[in-house]
């Protein structure tokens, strides 16, 4: 009804329906973006491309910057650019061989583009390093690839049990979406567990929250 209301009134002082209707959608934008986090931010690619316009200035005059390559590489993989992500975490295991983060960023990104074998190689010497590592996302990924793959129950229930102990709303979102292929009913539990973690958690932490309990809420309503 506020919407029909406030489109209402737009209308009137502008006296077109369709500027009307773009002020009222940016005006949703500004609220989601501040109270909300349902929608995506659109202005992240362009903060995005101009960050790696600016690491690519550092690392040229200081080739010995790994931060700057280990967050280049973050960036492209954000960006869906797994082949220069890979390609920046490969330099980055030079003189951080020993980091947790960097052998999983990298597994990732080879996972991704689709090496996936390889990827799930560094995924696991990340989390031999740090069982913490990512905090349950290393998990999914490994759990696609042992169900695509003659799955060992064993080790299915293994990486499910780590993804129910370490998971948030996304990661419980993001592995129930891919089992629902496998196992519709588990993978209904796990998202409908990422909107029951998503409603306990306090209110300050909710927003961060929001969009993946939302998505599991349309998943779980579609099916």
């Amino acid at each position: 009804m506020r919407f029909f209301l406030y489109y209402f009134i737009f209308r009137i002082f502008l006296g077109s329906p369709l500027l009307a209707l773009f002020i009222i959608f940016f005006l949703y934008l500004i609220i989601d973006r501040q109270f909300i986090g349902l929608f995506p931010d659109f202005l992240k690619p362009f903060k995005r491309s101009s960050r790696i316009k600016a690491l690519k200035e550092l690392v040229k005059l200081n080739p010995a910057n790994v931060d700057g390559y280990k967050e280049l590489g973050q960036l492209y993989l954000e960006g869906k650019k797994y082949t220069q992500a890979v390609e920046y975490f490969e330099k980055c295991l030079e003189k951080m061989a020993e980091y947790a983060d960097i052998h999983f960023y990298l597994g990732k990104g080879l996972y991704l583009m689709g090496q996936k074998e390889e990827g799930c190689k560094e995924i696991t010497k990340a989390l031999s390093i740090s069982p913490k590592i990512a905090y349950g996302e290393p998990y999914i990924y490994l759990l696609e690839y042992q169900l695509d793959n003659n799955p060992i129950p064993e080790k299915v229930n293994e990486f499910l049990k780590k993804i129910w102990q370490f998971g948030t709303p996304e990661i419980l979102y993001k592995c129930g979406s891919i089992l629902l292929k496998y196992d519709s009913i588990k993978g209904r539990e796990l998202l409908q567990e990422a909107v029951s973690n998503y409603k306990a958690m306090p209110g300050n932490f909710r927003k961060l929250h929001r969009r993946w309990a939302f998505l599991a809420r349309l998943k779980l309503f579609s099916r």
